[in-house]
C-alpha cells in the first residue's frame, strides 16, 4: 500500500524505515492506558533513515486502524527522530471502541 501511494504521490518509500524493537501483544482488548503502556519503547526508526527523515514531513501509511496505538507509537518515534510532521494515512477502520487512541470526533460519535 505504502508503494502505492509513493508512486502517485512521486514521494520516496521506505517500508522498513521504522521497525518494531520488540514483540507486543495484542491490542484490541485493552484500555487506552494498557495499549500505551504495551507499545511504549517498542517502535523506533531505524538509525539507518534518521539523518534521511529529520526535518521532514512523513506519510506514515497503514492498512488498518484499529486502536490508533501502533499508530500513535510510530508518529511518537518518528517525531523524537527529528520528523517534521507526521500524516496518518489509513486505508480501513476498526469500528468497534469509542475510546480510540487519536481524538478524532468521527470516532467519538459513534
Amino acid at each position: 500500500l505504502a508503494w502505492a501511494v509513493a508512486r502517485c504521490a512521486k514521494l520516496r518509500c521506505l517500508p522498513d524505515g521504522l521497525e518494531r524493537r520488540r514483540v507486543t501483544g495484542r491490542l484490541a482488548g485493552f484500555t487506552k492506558a494498557e495499549r500505551q503502556q504495551e507499545m511504549e519503547g517498542a517502535i523506533t526508526v531505524r538509525s539507518a533513515y534518521v539523518s534521511d527523515m529529520a526535518g521532514r514531513d512523513v506519510v506514515l501509511v497503514d492498512d488498518m486502524l484499529t486502536t490508533g496505538a501502533t499508530a500513535s507509537a510510530c508518529t511518537k518515534a518518528l517525531l523524537q527522530a527529528g520528523v517534521r510532521s507526521v500524516f496518518l494515512l489509513v486505508a480501513a477502520r476498526v469500528v468497534l471502541q469509542k475510546n480510540a487512541d487519536f481524538g478524532l470526533s468521527i470516532l467519538e460519535d459513534e
